[in-house]
């Protein structure tokens, strides 16, 4: 995906003007901590890498374990458009990007109202 469609000039510059890009690895096999393990809510199991503690984070807060995953939240972690998988079509990430930013640009103008 980041080869493929985040290359494309429309996506690229949606990402470097609009969005701060975060990744979370789910295959990073650091060791956290000991003080920062714990038993997951989802399967109970302890988990000691970031990559265990990233991939718990999607499982648990996004009901899904699929990769790549791209998700796209407000200043508050709230989601602003559905999430979206692996697809190569660039077309379809600007499609998700610009509601993304819509929905922020919405939520932007709401809170200055209040």
């Amino acid at each position: 995906m980041e080869a493929t469609v985040w290359s494309d000039p429309e996506v690229l510059r949606r990402l470097q003007e609009d969005y701060v890009v975060i990744a979370l690895y789910v295959d990073d096999k650091k060791l956290l901590p000991e003080k920062e393990w714990y038993r997951s809510t989802y399967d109970q199991k302890l988990k000691k890498t970031i990559g265990d503690q990233n991939a718990d984070l999607q499982i648990v807060k996004f009901n899904n374990n699929a990769q790549p995953f791209y998700i796209l939240l407000d200043t508050r972690g709230q989601l602003l458009a559905k999430p979206q998988a692996y697809d190569l079509n660039p077309k379809n990430f600007v499609k998700f990007l610009d509601e993304g930013l819509l929905q922020f640009e919405k939520r932007m103008a709401l809170a200055r109202q209040n």
